[in-house]
């Protein structure tokens, strides 16, 4: 529970830190969170953490102590896993985290999914092996992309109360255009897709084109530009504006990580961290310009403009995957889908497709709570034995809090001690 809520204070905590210096040195007064919310909710998430690690290692001994450790190898660490999913309460009863909750039940699903794509797991379940082929394609994560960038960008178009208010500002910053050519496109889109006439559009009544009567967007989108051209221009804007995005996400960590190699060898961690630096940002920089170059292919070969077309149209921005390092696009590809499931389950409830009535009060809790069930099976389940379907660095992390050693006999512990890393730690 110290290691777990050591992590849940450095995390949350440092998120605000660097919010308030960021905040700070742009001289932008942010009202929205002021020191004393900051601190309650740097202490709720260290609960939480805490709580997460308790409860699921004290499940997993009582179960092991009560059952036996061999008769209940195989199921013991999911069970615990569930249990401990509640501890999410801890960041406040009000306080809902649905896209948090997805990323963590993809993520175990992603687990699973390695773990049934194994030699062993495929000669004893040949079945399960062959319906799981689709995942092994060398191009899926590109594929989930696509298609979580069809959802994401359509619903910032169309229907943007699907998506939380943050994403929606850094999707808006990133694309660069006045408020009022979002909502012209999407007037025009419901219009003609209502079988009304396409203009002059309300939204535009403001701005210079209040005249705009067209079938497609292109020309308030990019006045006195070919959809092109269009494209090709977006490049440099957007890359700078990636950069100041990609920076601190790969500085701080190389700092707080590797700041012993900085002392020693800073060029090769130095190489490294640009590198990653630039490679993301083209990835960000040309994800938007392929998702709204790929809006106005389909306004253009179609000759019209509507919600469908702009979903069928802009996941060409999910191939800007292609770009992406191979180990960090899974890791996109399951955050963007976590936003897109969110928001497409909000999307079928406006479309009257799903009742809110049949929506469990707290699903959020409901699908953490298997998220960390499938973690957790995966982590320490039959005796640690699918323990390589994790990547290092997550398993390391895991390790801290949950225990290093012992998985394989059935009993966790810690070596080196608390005592040990702190020693570790101060000198």
């Amino acid at each position: 529970m110290i290691r777990g809520a050591c992590i849940g204070l450095t995390l949350r905590g440092g998120l605000h830190l660097v919010g308030s210096l960021l905040a700070a040195v742009s001289k932008r007064k942010d009202r929205s969170l002021t020191a004393a919310s900051a601190i309650g909710d740097t202490a709720r998430y260290t609960a939480f953490l805490a709580a997460l690690a308790g409860i699921y290692i004290g499940v997993d001994e009582g179960i092991a102590a009560a059952v036996g450790k061999d008769r209940s190898a195989k199921w013991r660490s999911l069970v615990a896993g569930m249990c401990a999913g509640p501890a999410l309460l801890c960041t406040g009863p009000k306080s809902r985290h649905h896209s948090l909750a997805t990323y963590i039940l993809l993520r175990g699903i992603t687990l699973l999914i390695r773990t049934g794509n194994k030699p062993r797991a495929a000669a004893r379940h040949p079945l399960l092996h062959a319906a799981l082929a689709p995942t092994r394609l060398a191009h899926g994560d590109t594929l989930l992309m696509c298609g979580a960038a069809s959802q994401i960008v359509y619903a910032f178009i169309m229907m943007p109360q699907t998506l939380p208010p943050s994403y929606v500002r850094f999707i808006r910053k990133q694309g660069a255009k006045e408020l009022y050519v979002w909502r012209g496109i999407r007037e025009l889109a419901e219009r003609t897709a209502a079988g009304r006439p396409t203009g002059p559009l309300s939204s535009l009544a403001a701005s210079p084109h209040a005249a705009s009567c067209a079938a497609t967007p292109c020309g308030f989108f990019h006045p006195g530009q070919s959809c092109g051209g269009h494209v090709l221009s977006l490049l440099g804007p957007a890359y700078s504006r990636a950069l100041s995005v990609y920076l601190p996400v790969y500085v701080l960590p190389a700092l707080l990580v590797h700041r012993q190699q900085l002392l020693k060898a800073p060029l090769p961690i130095l190489h490294k961290v640009l590198l990653g630096i630039s490679r993301s940002s083209l990835f960000l920089s040309s994800y938007i310009c392929l998702a709204f170059g790929g809006a106005c292919a389909g306004h253009r070969l179609l000759g019209r403009s509507t919600g469908a077309i702009i979903a069928g149209s802009v996941w060409l921005g999910g191939l800007a995957t292609l770009l992406e390092k191979k180990s960090r696009r899974m890791e996109l590809a399951l955050y963007v889908l976590s936003r897109s499931l969110e928001s497409f389950s909000r999307c079928c409830i406006d479309w009257g497709w799903l009742s809110p009535r049949s929506v469990p009060p707290r699903l959020d809790i409901l699908l953490f709570a298997a998220g960390v069930g499938a973690i957790t099976h995966c982590y320490s389940g039959n005796n640690g034995r699918d323990r390589d379907v994790f990547k290092s660095k997550y398993l390391n992390v895991l390790d801290f809090v949950f225990g290093n050693t012992g998985i394989t006999e059935g009993k966790i512990k810690h070596l080196p001690s608390n005592q040990d890393l702190l020693k570790s730690l101060n000198g």
